[in-house]
Order: structure tokens, then sequence, then C-alpha cells
């Protein structure tokens, strides 16, 4: 990782203090540091600056920390953001919680500043691999699409042409909600979505989520509007 970038980080930390050696440090690595205490501003601060890498706290909100994730990963402004969810409790449900949150990555506390270096270092390789490569990815389901090809933990999936534009379309937009009738414009087109009905894309996408497995669970409903992935990374 370049130690000259001045990469944006916001830190969303209800103690901000706690953070205040950590911002230091990354100041010096050559980051730009923004702080919010809490999730209004955070929110607040993430569409006027959209920070390449967001260090999000668990102890920020009353809310669970995967309802904030959650919250923020479907604003527009952050799509092209990376969170790591820090926490202080190492269960693996609390893992589980990060993934299904959207994080792209965790840390536990405590931990030491190489550990975070390095999360940001592995996350920066991994979009610059993705953006040469121009590879879609939402947890185990990976897509490429110059080559036209899905795989799921590594396994090729056989998707129809229908079925993949779905999945290319939601994995475009990297956890950003398409709605029902966003979908059915642009799988099918304007004039022939104006004649079907939505239980004709509910077909399509049970398919698909049969197709996907265990990992159909990156898809998620948003219950009377559409459907987002879970961006969740396998990086941890």
């Amino acid at each position: 990782m370049s130690r000259t970038s001045k990469q944006k980080i916001l830190i969303a930390a209800a103690n901000s203090e706690a953070y205040s050696d950590v911002q230091h440090a990354l100041e010096k690595t050559g980051f730009k540091v923004s702080v919010a205490t809490n999730t209004d501003t955070a929110i607040m601060r993430i569409a006027a600056e959209s920070p390449d890498f967001i260090l999000l706290d668990s102890g920020l909100s009353k809310n669970e920390s995967g309802q904030l994730c959650n919250r923020l990963r479907m604003g527009h402004e952050i799509s092209a953001s990376r969170i790591i969810h820090i926490h202080d409790d190492p269960t693996a449900a609390d893992k589980a919680m990060s993934q299904i949150g959207g994080a792209d990555a965790y840390l536990l506390k405590p931990f030491e500043m190489d550990e975070l270096l390095e999360k940001i270092s592995a996350l920066q390789h991994r979009r610059q691999t993705d953006q040469l490569q121009h590879i879609l990815r939402a947890g185990t389901i990976e897509m490429i699409p110059a080559k036209w090809v899905v795989h799921v933990n590594g396994t090729p999936v056989d998707l129809t042409e229908t079925e993949y534009r779905i999945l290319q379309l939601l994995l475009e937009v990297e956890g950003r909600v398409l709605t029902r009738e966003d979908l059915l414009e642009r799988v099918w087109g304007h004039e022939k979505a104006l004649t079907l009905e939505s239980r004709t894309l509910d077909m399509h996408m049970s398919r698909l989520r049969h197709k996907l497995g265990n990992s159909a669970k990156n898809i998620i409903t948003v219950r009377n509007v559409g459907y987002r992935v879970d961006v969740a990374a396998s990086i941890h």
C-alpha cells in the first residue's frame, strides 16, 4: 500500500478519544482522517466526503451493529467505500452479524496498527485486482462478465441469460437496492416490462437462488421495494 496516498478514512466511534492514537497513526501513514461520534453525523460525513474506508465501531449506535452496516450499505453515496467493522466481542455470532450487515472485513479489539493496515492493504489490493479484471463479488459469489462466468466457492454455476443479468445488475450496484420495477425494465426492456407481471421476476429470482445454494443468502429481499446483494467480503 502506498504510504503517500491521500485516501480518506472515516472513523465512526462513539468514544472518539479511544481512537485518537489510531487517527494520528493513520494521518502519519498518509491518510486523510475524519471522525464521527454518532450515526447521523457518520452518514452525513459519508455522503459529503465519500471516504475510501470506514472504520465502524460496533458501539457507535444503540442499534445492532449489523443493522447500522445495512443502513450505510443501502446509501448510494458509499458504494465504493470499504467498511471495516470493529468489534469487542469475539463470538461467532458477532462475526456472522458483521457479514450479514455488509462489512468488508472486521477487527477484534484490542488490535495493533499493523493489523489494521494489513486489512486496508488487503482490501485495496482486492479492489485493484477486481478493477483490472472486472470481477464482481458478493461473499462467496464471483462473476467475471468478460468471460460470462459465475463461481460460488470456486465452483462454476450454470445460469440462464436472464438469471445472469439479474445477478449482474445486483452485483454492479454494490449493495444498493434495485426496485422490482428497475430490474424488470433493465432485464426485459421498457416495452416488455410494461406487460410483465411481477411474479415473472419472482420466478427467475427463485431459480437463481436455488442455483446459488447457500450463497443465495447474499441476495436480500427488501420488503415491498426490491432486492440488493450483501457485499460482505470473505477477507477477515
